[in-house]
């Protein structure tokens, strides 16, 4: 007997927002997830906390409990894959944050339709907690803020960084002008890495592009989340404290997550696939294989029309110096 647990998308959209996690099938799939990931037998203990938690944060956000149903769905199997939680503590592994996105339909003006879908946005701390569990590092001091009128250098000694870093005591400034934070490896050794002014204000920029959208067919420029300039004009430390964090492993292997789960530092390559257990209609549940289109050709074989030649124009300085 096949232990392969299904759930139809209209059986979803047919449930309460805060619902969806109460469903039979969904405690079911969340647990067989998490105990076959995890190796252990803990899944139905962490289904009841973090059902919970997910549903605190719905009734405490509105805008999350308009998005779609399938998303919050996968958001919260994604609690299961990525063995992280949405307890509210004082360095939160991750937040449930809601998104426009474009659907690929048009609306009857002709435009792009959008709709809020919600995903889970990691933390800092619980990028770390991820990596540490992956085996790439053994563990990471606390980010170091910078100060205006500290000491801060960096050198490369034999290819290996070294920081040298000395605090104003007192204090001569409170503008922020930068932080880093030491990473030890597994086998022991050390690696640092920073964040500058300059650094600082490229994701500011990107956190403004970030925010933009479109509005009855214009664009409306977004604005750079408030904490990078909340501290007398400087980013708040504690903000550029997570930021460090995750910026820290932008060269580091990507860590496995779920398909729901937006990272800082992962790149545009696409997700794992992973079974949601969704079925919609006549649409199969196995991953979309990119199946090249016959009518495009493609080689020689395929050439609808025959190659042109190409004619270059030599002049005589040309024939008498060459190319």
């Amino acid at each position: 007997m096949s232990n392969q647990i299904q759930i139809k998308v209209e059986e979803l959209n047919a449930l309460p927002a805060t619902k969806i996690v109460e469903n039979e099938k969904v405690e079911q799939k969340f647990i067989q997830m998490y105990n076959a990931i995890w190796g252990s037998q803990m899944g139905e203990q962490i289904y009841h906390k973090e059902v919970f938690n997910f549903q605190k944060v719905l009734r405490e956000s509105p805008k999350l409990a308009e998005c779609s149903k399938m998303s919050l769905y996968g958001c919260f199997l994604d609690m299961a894959v990525n063995g992280l939680s949405l307890d509210n503590t004082s360095h939160p592994h991750c937040y449930l944050i809601p998104r426009k996105v474009k659907t690929g339909h048009k609306d009857p003006k002709g435009c792009d339709a959008y709709e809020n879908r919600a995903s889970v946005s990691v933390t800092g701390y619980g990028e770390l907690t991820m990596r540490m569990r992956a085996g790439q590092i053994r563990y990471a001091d606390n980010p170091v803020v910078i100060y205006e009128g500290d000491i801060f250098s960096v050198a490369l000694d034999n290819g290996v960084k070294k920081i040298t870093y000395s605090a104003a005591i007192p204090r001569k400034s409170t503008k922020v002008i930068g932080a880093f934070i030491r990473i030890v490896r597994c086998d022991g050794s050390e690696d640092f890495q920073w964040l500058l002014e300059g650094d600082i204000q490229r994701l500011a920029n990107y956190s403004a592009k970030n925010n933009s959208y479109w509005k009855d067919g214009q664009k409306v420029e977004g604005k750079a989340n408030d904490l990078y300039f909340s501290n007398e004009g400087c980013i708040d430390p504690g903000f550029l404290e997570n930021k460090m964090i995750k910026h820290a492993f932008d060269a580091y292997p990507k860590v496995r997550t779920g398909n729901y789960t937006l990272l800082e530092t992962e790149t545009e390559e696409q997700p794992p696939v992973v079974d949601y257990g969704l079925v919609d209609e006549d649409l199969t549940n196995e991953p979309i294989q990119n199946i090249p289109d016959a009518a495009t050709p493609f080689g020689e074989d395929k050439q609808i029309e025959a190659p042109q030649p190409v004619k270059v124009d030599v002049s005589k300085a040309d024939e008498e110096e060459g190319f």
